[in-house]
């Protein structure tokens, strides 16, 4: 199979999982990053603020963005614990942390903590992203306390 035809099967997959589980096929260049280890943000390269998900500048359109690699690191901004398994992959993983991680370069990003107890994350927390395969066939960018 030709390079050019993988890549358009990988596309097609990723779509498919992306669809399954309510993202929008316009970050499919977020998830191929995910896949390859890279933390991606879309970035208006005017005026060089970083969105995520794909995005249009709030000052300039979308006529100059673009996915660039991003830092993988930031700040718990705030939290919750959830200690019930609201569906059943998740009984075995309570309790686990749900955060709103700000990233360094400014967008905000939803995610789980981990690598850490449930009873140590705290709001300002360092964090860093670690990528996590996913069941969906997506690999999920999650975050654990960052090592400095």
């Amino acid at each position: 199979m030709s390079e050019q035809a993988q890549q358009k099967q990988q596309q097609h997959r990723l779509m498919a999982a992306i669809r399954q589980y309510g993202g929008d096929v316009a970050d499919i260049p977020f998830w191929e990053g995910c896949e390859q280890g890279v933390f991606l943000l879309h970035r208006c390269n005017a005026c060089g603020r970083h969105y995520w998900p794909a995005s249009r500048c709030v000052e300039h359109g979308d006529h100059d963005m673009q996915w660039v690699e991003a830092s993988g690191r930031g700040e718990v901004y705030t939290y919750t614990v959830m200690h019930r398994a609201y569906t059943p992959d998740k009984k075995d993983k309570v309790p686990f942390v749900i955060a709103v991680v700000q990233l360094r370069e400014g967008p905000f990003y939803h995610s789980n903590i981990v690598d850490s107890a449930h009873d140590e994350v705290a709001i300002g927390m360092a964090v860093q992203v670690v990528m996590t395969p996913h069941e969906s066939g997506l690999t999920i960018p999650q975050f654990r306390p960052a090592d400095d």
